[in-house]
């Protein structure tokens, strides 16, 4: 699978547990509450955990680490835990990018079907999920609270693979 619109200067990379501190700046600056490098790296050294980090070349020539990517497989099954993209890099195929190699990976795996949570909210996530063909399964009331005036609702999202 190849991830549509991709940006031509976007490389995706595993993630390893030497990158927590790269991944803990990420998600801090893309999400209210940031974990941090040990929860990162306990993540990372559960069974069937991955990451991906993915790095745009802008202008000059000049690389940003702009977004991360981090899921689970069990069994069949394979979970998004969280995926973003910071604010300065969207809109230039670094969702996209992160997805598209995130799918391949778990298809390598063996694995029949991936779930997600969005915010209910989140209309460029829903629609970018959509694009690679996740659909709605369910919801769940006040998931998001952490950082939040008030608790805000997750769409549960699911793809088949196989």
């Amino acid at each position: 699978m190849r991830a549509p619109f991709a940006h031509v200067g976007t490389i995706v990379a595993p993630a390893s547990i030497e990158d927590c501190t790269v991944l803990s700046d990420l998600h801090g600056a893309v999400f209210s509450r940031g974990w941090s490098e040990s929860e990162f790296e306990a993540m990372l050294r559960q069974p069937g955990a991955a990451g991906l980090i993915a790095r745009y070349r802008g202008a000059f020539g000049r690389t940003t680490i702009g977004g991360f990517a981090l899921y689970r497989v069990a069994a069949d099954e394979g979970e998004v835990i969280s995926i973003g993209v910071v604010a300065e890099c969207r809109r230039r195929g670094i969702g996209r990018a992160l997805i598209g190699q995130m799918l391949r990976d778990l298809y390598r795996e063996h694995v029949a079907t991936v779930t997600l949570e969005v915010e209910e909210g989140n209309r460029p996530a829903i629609a970018l999920y959509r694009a690679f063909e996740f659909e709605p399964v369910g919801e769940r009331p006040g998931y998001y609270v952490q950082g939040r005036p008030r608790p805000s609702g997750a769409i549960v999202m699911r793809r088949r693979l196989r």
